[in-house]
């Protein structure tokens, strides 16, 4: 779920899914999917730089999930 993103009405942040490796044109970044009112999904956020391969972005994902602060690693605008 969201919750670094203050931009995002609190009453839709349970939308987004928790963060996880994604993949698109531009690379591997870790973000959410938005799950819409009628079941559609999309990307929902990026929440990292971009990453050469999948294990370099599950690694940071997995440091990520392991510190006390992790909105301090993530970026927390569009």
């Amino acid at each position: 779920m969201i919750t670094n993103a203050d931009y995002i009405e609190p009453s839709q942040k349970g939308r987004y899914s928790p963060l996880q490796v994604l993949k698109s044109a531009a690379g591997y970044y870790i973000g959410t999917i938005y799950t819409d009112e009628y079941g559609d999904k999309e990307p929902g956020s990026r929440d990292s730089g971009y990453f050469a391969t999948q294990e370099k972005a599950q690694q940071f994902l997995d440091t990520v999930s392991s510190v006390a602060n992790p909105q301090d690693y993530l970026r927390d605008h569009p």
